[in-house]
Order: structure tokens, then sequence, then C-alpha cells
């Protein structure tokens, strides 16, 4: 059996391997610059043509030939080219510009695959190598188009309101977890001070996020991509219909926005420093950890479960350090944003509730009201509201 995995696995990592490769000949083959839209669209195969076909939604094609699907993209790409323009946010219309001013060509900038792949599927942008470097190229039809962009004021407010959609949208995700399409629109209208067209928010936030793969889209939400369940986000959040949304400004939300932002309070850097003090880890594996305890605690993990996992890793076996670190991460998770508690931390949700509450009577309780009280178990929730076991949240 063992032999059995062991061969399963090497063919994996082969298949991996060959897929790679694969995808690398397909990005960077030898290329020739400048070139028309006709010979860049004839290196493409006929399923990748049909993906630009796609992308531009253009009907009653499907059974073209390659030779056909061809000449009709040459005609529909530069029509196309426009309405693309109306809904880029400002990192791809400056990518797209400053190739164009730079006789539609320039070596390469680190982009992921996918994000290659969103400009392959528009028929705008062409990859490959030249003269040993790995180079972006538009066709010499569009280059002057392009460039004229940046002289289109219309355009370039389009360009501007789409980045602040974007930015704000990942934001309020980061922090919230999940909401509904409507409930997005209406936070974008308060923050914007404006009307947020709905149909026209929908397609900038798909096309950005075929770019920037961060928020996760199904029928009824968005969700930020790390939410595992958007069902039990959106439930945590109705069964606190009272407590409302945690206050963010919009420069918190559009700093939030940025790709791959993580928010590093005192608590997330003084775990980070206990962590290469006593770990053989540098500072920035010690910042993957720290951040992967925070979605802990978003998606409902509680110290015990972050141990747990950690205990896979380190040598725990040190009671002091296993106590210090035990109470870093607590101090982390109650000091964590949560999506269940819609942007509130749970000290900041416990003080909240802690307001309300009617205070002790200060006269001894006699011996049939002592019967009468309730002791809150270890596996209840906590009366603090944040969703949390009794034992994973105030009761440690």
């Amino acid at each position: 059996m063992e032999k059995n995995i062991k061969k399963v696995i090497t063919g994996a990592k082969k298949f991996r391997k060959e897929q790679e490769e694969k995808q690398y000949q397909k990005f960077w083959a030898e290329i020739k610059v400048p070139f028309t839209l006709d010979e860049g669209l004839k290196k493409y195969t006929k399923y990748e043509l049909d993906a630009i076909r796609k992308t531009l939604n253009i009907k009653n094609a499907s059974t073209l030939k390659k030779g056909e699907l061809i000449a009709l993209l040459q005609e529909r790409i530069p029509e196309y080219l426009e309405y693309i323009a109306f809904h880029l946010d400002l990192e791809r219309f400056r990518l797209l510009t400053n190739i164009a001013n730079n006789s539609g060509q320039m070596i390469a900038p680190m982009l992921k695959d996918n994000q290659i792949e969103y400009f392959r599927k528009n028929g705008l942008l062409y990859t490959g190598t030249f003269e040993g470097k790995k180079i972006l190229a538009v066709p010499d039809e569009l280059v002057e188009q392009i460039s004229a962009w940046k002289n289109n004021v219309k355009l370039k407010a389009a360009v501007s309101r789409n980045t602040e959609w974007i930015k704000l949208t990942r934001g309020i995700l980061y922090y919230y977890g999940t909401l509904s399409g409507t409930q997005l629109v209406n936070m974008l209208e308060e923050f914007t001070k404006e009307t947020v067209d709905f149909a026209e928010y929908l397609t900038v936030i798909h096309r950005a996020n075929s770019y920037h793969k961060e928020i996760y889209i199904d029928e009824r939400y968005f969700s930020n991509n790390r939410v595992l369940d958007p069902e039990r986000v959106q439930k945590e959040h109705q069964s606190r219909s009272s407590v409302p949304f945690y206050p963010f400004t919009k420069q918190q939300l559009l700093a939030a926005g940025e790709p791959g932002f993580v928010e590093k309070n005192q608590s997330y850097m003084q775990l980070v420093k206990f962590l290469t003090n006593n770990f053989e880890i540098d500072r920035e594996e010690a910042d993957d950890y720290a951040e992967e305890m925070v979605y802990a605690a978003r998606i409902g993990d509680g110290p015990n479960d972050v141990l747990s996992y950690l205990s896979h890793t380190f040598e725990l076996d040190d009671m002091e350090i296993v106590q210090y670190l035990t109470d870093k991460i607590t101090h982390l998770m109650n000091n964590t944003r949560e999506w269940f508690l819609k942007g509130y931390t749970s000290t900041e949700l416990f003080a909240q509730e802690k307001k309300h509450l009617r205070p002790l009577p200060t006269t001894k309780l006699n011996s049939s009201d002592d019967k009468k009280a309730v002791k809150v178990g270890r596996n209840d929730p906590c009366p603090c509201g944040s969703g949390k076991k009794y034992k994973k949240c105030c009761g440690r």
C-alpha cells in the first residue's frame, strides 16, 4: 500500500510539472513585435479564441471555424475596447497605457497566471519571449486607441470611480466577511455619497475579480475569499440584528481593500515578536502564522484549536512557554475584528454589552435567591455575545 501511495504522489508531481511547463510554453513562447491582431490571434487555439468570444459576449458564433472566428474577432475586439476600458481600475488602466505608450510592448512585470489569462481572454494583451526577455504586447491596431485613453476625461473619471468601488468592496468584506449585493451597494452609496448603478457595479466587480481573485461570489452573497461558510456568517449577522456594523471610516476600508492587506494591531505584533524570540522561525514565517490565527478567530476557532494546529509544527514541551503562547494567542483573538461580530472584536462587543447590563444588587442574596442563581456552563454560549462557547471566550 505504501508503494502505491508513493506511486500516486510521484505521478501527481509529474503531472503538475508537465502542466506548469505547458502553461509556461503557452504564455512565453517566442513572439515577434510589432504584430497585427490577425497575427496575434492566429497563435491561439480554437478553444482560446472561443474564450475571447465568450468574454466579448459575441452571439451566434459558436459554430464558426477557426479562420472565420479570427476574422470576426478582428472586427469586434477594436469595437469592444472602449467598453472594456470603462470597467477597468487604475492598475489595469496604467498597465495597458504604459504598454501602448512604449511602442506597444514592455518587459513583463510580475503577474499571476490568472492575471495573464484575464488579458488573454479579452484579446487585448499578448505575451511571449522576445530577444530572450518576457514581454507583454498589444497589436498594432490597438496601440493608438489605448494611447488616447490618457486624454479621455470621462474614461479617467470612470476608472477612478471603479478603483474606489473595488477597494471599498474588498475592505468592507475584509472586516464583515459576507454581505449581499444590496448591502454592499447601500454601503458604497453611504461612503461615496453617490448613487451606484447596480448592474454597472456588478460588471466592474466581476471583471476586477477575474484579475485579482480576492472575493468569492455566489448566487446570493459576496464574501472575502477566506470565508469558508458564507451562510453561517450571514446567520451570525442576523442573530445580532440589534448590533450595527462597526463604523469604519472610508480611509480604513480603502486601506483594507489593498491586495494582501492584513490588519496588524498591537496584539498581532506582540505575537509575532514572541514567536521569533522563542521558536526557530524568521519574521516572515511568524507573520504568516499570526495571519492564520487572525483568520482562525474569524471562522470561529478558539485558542485551543490554534494550539493544536501549532503543536504539529513546534515543540511545545515547555509549559511556561505554552502558557505565555496561549496568553498571546488569546489576546490576539480577543482583539481581532471578527466576521461573525460585524467587524467588532469580542473585547469591544463585551464592553458594549456590559454597558447595558443591570448593576448587581449591593444587598447580600438570601439562601432562596442563591438557589435560583444560574451558572453558565463551559459549553454554553458566552454571555458576551461573541457566538463562541464560554470556555473558548470569557471562561478561559
